[in-house]
């Protein structure tokens, strides 16, 4: 990986670098136990500053639209982003809010040679493994991704999946876990592969939301296509997915798990992501009383579109300017009400295939119009 100068490093994060693979933008804002966590311990004098203009909007994480998207679905109803769009509001309790962060920045480990020539520090004095995520090393999760976006736009076939053991977040966003973003992994992927692998995600993360699956469950023995494909080999327990170095996270797993659901639905309505159909008026799930989003024409992929264009479609503004109903707030309320009606699987994944329906001239996957 090329060494990018700590001058470029900082300018770019600076002006604001769109990292892909977003639907909608995220606060900077971390955990209370990332922002401790980096007051206790800075890698150098340039991650400590990093680490705090992390917190005023670097790169992509500038707008709390993600979040602001979550609250609206916990009944916050204040016009404009002030009082939703805060991080913190208590709408959505904050360990969900951690969870809807977790698909764009899941915790990580390197070995030293996957940090050969970054910034990235992989181990403490100590010898133990260090966790990496953006608020805590900005500088090494800054080069990891323009180093990744270069080589995925460059060379079409380059991936990171399962069989290179890529850091997660690189799978999630350039890779193979591109449907926790509700997208496909590549061009030509037949929607119904992509819709097969979200709904597989969304059963797994309801099982923890059910507690199912707990802390201690091996990924390994979790009987579910996704996590047979793409985690079997990972050597984790749920822990080490969901709160890697965070153990303030434990005692919520629940909330953590519902929180990633939530992103990925999200994810889902956002035109870079996804070509939905408007909704036909009045149009209900088979089955239930829940209003049917509009059916999908394609999930896009991200390696030929063009990153300014996908940016565009992850902003506020496309959020507010897309409000159909039911729009993306609706189908979030329906899923907490799911929730605290404590709904299973069976009740909840018919409703995951209503918003998740393909148009009869659904399409393969591709750039779309970005």
């Amino acid at each position: 990986m090329r060494r990018i100068g700590t001058a470029v490093v900082v300018a770019g994060l600076m002006a604001g670098v769109t990292c892909p693979s977003w639907a909608f933008d995220l606060s900077p804002k971390g955990t209370r136990f990332d922002r401790d966590a980096v007051k206790a311990w800075a890698p150098s004098w340039l991650d400590g500053i990093l680490s705090k203009l992390a917190e005023k909007g670097l790169p992509k994480f500038k707008q709390s639209v993600h979040e602001e998207i979550t609250h609206r679905a916990y009944e916050c109803n204040f016009e404009g982003p002030g009082i939703c769009g805060n991080p913190d509001a208590e709408y959505a309790a904050p360990y969900v809010i951690a969870g809807v962060r977790w698909n764009d920045d899941p915790p990580f480990q390197l070995n030293s040679d996957q940090a050969q020539g970054t910034s990235c520090k992989t181990t403490y004095s100590d010898g133990r493994p260090m966790t990496i995520r953006f608020i805590t090393q900005p500088k090494c999760w800054g080069e990891l991704f323009l180093s990744a976006e270069k080589q995925i736009k460059s060379n079409p076939d380059k991936t990171f999946n399962v069989a290179n053991q890529a850091a997660l977040p690189l799978r999630s966003h350039f890779g193979d876990l591109q449907f926790i973003h509700s997208m496909a992994s590549s061009d030509n992927e037949d929607p119904v592969e992509t819709r097969s692998k979200i709904l597989s995600w969304a059963e797994f993360t309801w099982g923890v939301v059910r507690g199912s699956y707990k802390l201690d469950t091996w990924l390994k023995d979790i009987d579910l296509p996704v996590m047979k494909q793409y985690f079997s080999s990972s050597g984790w327990r749920v822990q080490e997915l969901f709160t890697l170095g965070d153990p303030s996270l434990r005692t919520y797993l629940e909330d953590i798990a519902f929180g990633s659901l939530l992103h990925m639905v999200e994810d889902s309505f956002a035109a870079g992501h996804v070509d939905r159909m408007e909704p036909a008026n009045g149009t209900q799930c088979a089955g239930s009383s829940h209003r049917a989003p509009g059916p999908i024409r394609e999930f896009h992929s991200y390696t030929k579109q063009s990153t300014s264009k996908h940016a565009d479609a992850d902003s506020r503004d496309a959020f507010i300017n897309n409000r159909l109903t039911p729009d993306v707030v609706d189908v979030g309320r329906t899923l907490v009400a799911l929730r605290k009606a404590k709904a299973e699987w069976l009740e909840v994944g018919a409703y995951l295939s209503c918003v998740y329906d393909l148009a009869p001239t659904v399409r393969k996957a591709s750039a779309g119009g970005f």
